[in-house]
């Protein structure tokens, strides 16, 4: 079965006052909008909007806003039901192939782009012509179903399908979804969306430390202009502060600018929260924030080496510095290049989750606690000897691999 491009938005008057759903705001965007780009970023490509006309909406304002947002790119088409004049209301719908499927949603859902794809995909597997739809424990609809056009018609004209809806019970683990009932409801809602995130989080400290700070932060920075690129370019002055801090060589320096590093793994965090939750994730994005995350180590190595310099020696710094600086760009070029990405060319190797690991946010933790204990001379002498070795483990696992491939041609 072929997975729907089109989605049908249902505006109902069951609640005389809808306006929340369009004015009231989840996380930086309206209950309306989220569920738009929601759907949008599932694979839908066509919206057709039905307002009951009893619904004292203004969906002149409300399409234009949508339309002339730069993260909208699908069609969008708002009409209005009429019951004395339905069948020509439902001409958008008859011009839909019997053998499509569309996607039937209730304005008034609140969900995930993952569960919206988990229910496409559980619903096409299954090849069922019947209509599907999310039904909750207490066997109420979640208003979310797939059906074909004949279906809509009725579900649009009479509120109802005309056959027994089958459930599809989901794989998850994107199973957050719920109907708002009224304003009420809004902020507990958007608490739950943004819990909801930490799915996201695939790091061991992200999930157990980073994120109980990350999600509050990132709550706040969503209700505000800025965008992910910002939150990622405010993360690299938290690292420029740290170094400096590095920098001064004493030990409460030190362990300011372990604190101001942590700080960074925490941050590094929030402007991909905020990238989803405002649907503005992109490449660009991606690899700029690559590219903090690298000026970042740079700036805070150099730091720690200039405070050993201060309390140890220029050459008690140097020696340990240049040996990190060599060992370090060894390890770069071999797991940036030449696929790029973080060892995309030792995938499904044993090295790459090591490579993972040591490239995670979770390291950084490792260098506070050097801070703490104020041996960041030690540690200096570890990363430069150790990314040395850790560089010729990887030359040799790269060579094999070559090898291998040689001789399987």
């Amino acid at each position: 079965m072929t997975p729907p491009k089109t989605a049908i938005i249902r505006v109902t008057s069951n609640n005389k006052d809808v306006s929340f759903l369009f004015q009231t705001k989840i996380a930086g965007l309206s209950p309306f909008k989220r569920l738009i780009f929601s759907l949008q970023r599932a694979g839908i490509n066509d919206f057709l909007i039905f307002q009951e006309k009893t619904v004292l909406v203004d969906q002149q304002e409300i399409e234009k806003k949508i339309q002339n947002d730069f993260r909208f790119k699908s069609s969008f088409k708002w009409n209005t039901l009429e019951k004395e004049s339905l069948e020509k209301n439902l001409n958008p719908i008859n011009l839909l192939s019997e053998s499509d499927i569309v996607l039937i949603v209730e304005s008034d859902l609140v969900t995930t782009t993952g569960l919206i794809k988990d229910f496409i995909s559980t619903t096409c597997s299954l090849g069922t012509e019947a209509v599907t739809g999310l039904i909750s424990k207490s066997n109420h609809s979640d208003g979310i179903y797939l059906a074909a056009p004949s279906s809509v018609k009725d579900y649009l004209s009479y509120g109802s399908f005309n056959k027994t809806v089958t459930p599809v019970n989901l794989p998850g683990p994107w199973l957050y979804r719920q109907r708002i009932k009224n304003l009420q409801s809004i902020q507990a809602i958007e608490k739950k969306i943004l819990k909801e995130h930490q799915l996201h989080y695939k790091q061991f400290m992200d999930i157990w430390f980073n994120s109980l700070f990350s999600i509050p932060i990132s709550s706040l920075l969503v209700k505000t202009f800025l965008t992910p690129n910002q939150v990622t370019l405010l993360g690299l002055l938290i690292g420029m502060a740290a170094g400096f801090f590095f920098a001064q060589g004493n030990y409460w320096s030190g362990v300011l600018g372990g604190l101001l590093l942590a700080a960074t793994a925490i941050w590094d965090c929030c402007d991909g929260d905020v990238a989803r939750l405002k649907f503005m994730e992109s490449g660009f994005g991606e690899k700029l924030d690559t590219i903090c995350d690298n000026i970042t180590n740079v700036l805070i190595f150099t730091g720690i080496m200039l405070g050993v310099a201060h309390t140890s020696g220029l050459t008690q710094a140097m020696i340990p510095f240049l040996l990190l600086v060599l060992g370090g760009g060894w390890i770069f070029s071999l797991i940036y290049f030449p696929k790029g990405g973080k060892g995309s060319f030792f995938k499904k190797t044993p090295i790459y989750s090591i490579i993972q690991i040591l490239a995670s946010r979770n390291f950084i933790y490792v260098i506070f606690i050097f801070c703490v204990l104020g041996k960041l001379d030690w540690f200096l002498w570890l990363a430069g000897i150790g990314s040395n070795i850790f560089a010729l483990y990887i030359y040799q696992a790269k060579r094999k691999i070559i090898i291998s491939t040689i001789n399987e041609a």
